[in-house]
């Protein structure tokens, strides 16, 4: 009765510390007010070679604060992030990188945008690739009649709503002295841990050097 009892609060022990800890949830753009019809009134953030010398910044950022409220041409309101290609010659290569996390990840969709703001290429977030906990994209900029000047980066909105589902096992195995005697306890569950797509979530955006150009099909 005794060994039961322990074995009980072990397993309670057990269940408090995994519930511990506060999950991580994204944070949603605002789209309610500040509005502007035309992108170049939307305020670009800079997008450079690291120093040389030195790593590209891998620090994730929450879409919320670096998007704007953009508003389209038929008057739906969008959240937009704008980085201005700074000091970029092509070839060179940009990566986007979302956090992929049970508490939210950024469907995102990107547009490579000229000097008038015209979108040169669109990538939708079905081209991004899963990396581990990442899910990413690399866009080559090679050189072309027309030049890219900005990366525009908003929510893909045919994956705002679906998941990424991933389905496992998990085993525990305690081991139990009773005098003389060892006991060991075996627990294995299915873990399926979903991730929604949101219209927010953690990205990171880095660009760097190509020393040739590569084909963009």
């Amino acid at each position: 009765m005794r060994l039961s009892h322990f074995l009980l609060a072990l397993l309670s022990i057990a269940a408090l510390s995994g519930c511990s800890s506060v999950a991580y949830k994204a944070k949603m753009p605002d789209v309610s007010s500040n509005c502007v019809d035309s992108l170049g009134a939307v305020h670009s953030t800079v997008l450079a070679y690291p120093p040389a010398g030195e790593d590209a910044d891998d620090t994730y950022l929450e879409f919320a604060t670096v998007a704007r409220c953009h508003r389209t041409a038929d008057g739906v309101a969008v959240p937009v992030a704008l980085y201005r290609l700074q000091g970029v010659t092509p070839p060179a290569e940009v990566n986007v990188s979302v956090m992929l996390s049970p508490g939210g990840t950024f469907a995102a969709a990107v547009d490579v945008l000229d000097s008038d703001f015209q979108s040169l290429r669109r990538y939708d977030f079905r081209e991004f690739v899963r990396r581990g906990s990442q899910y990413s994209l690399n866009v080559f900029l090679n050189p072309t009649a027309k030049m890219p000047a900005y990366l525009l980066l908003t929510p893909d909105r045919e994956q705002v709503g679906k998941e990424d589902t991933a389905i496992g096992s998990a085993a525990n195995t305690m081991v139990i002295p009773a005098g003389p005697v060892m006991f060991m306890y075996n627990n294995g569950t299915e873990t399926r841990t979903v991730r929604p797509f949101l219209e927010g979530g953690k990205v990171l955006v880095t660009v760097r050097p190509q020393s040739t150009a590569i084909a963009d099909d």
